[in-house]
């Protein structure tokens, strides 16, 4: 596969991440993923994890997704950054390059 070879993001193992966050006796509903939209992504704290929030109902969710290595959660990163304010289901479209991946 060469170098212009693309994928979606939906086709990474285990996306989109599971919201998590605060939710104290279940009081806010869960968004699925038609329903966040993003919000804002946090800076790196561990190499191959990205955190970004989503937003549902005036409540913020939080999503942790772990990529394989850490030049690849780099790549997720800088395309989340450029998606603020679409759904958390249309980020699964977005096209990233395979030589990221692996």
């Amino acid at each position: 596969m060469g170098g212009s070879d693309k994928m979606k993001l939906g086709d990474l193992p285990n996306w989109p991440p599971n919201p998590g966050g605060l939710n104290p006796s279940g009081k806010y509903k869960v968004p699925m993923p038609d329903q966040a939209v993003l919000k804002s992504v946090e800076p790196r704290r561990l190499s191959s994890r990205i955190v970004f929030t989503g937003e549902f109902e005036g409540n913020s969710h939080t999503y942790d997704y772990e990529a394989k290595h850490e030049k690849l959660a780099e790549h997720i990163e800088t395309h989340l950054l450029q998606h603020i304010g679409k759904g958390v289901m249309y980020l699964g479209d977005i096209e990233i390059d395979e030589d990221a991946v692996n």
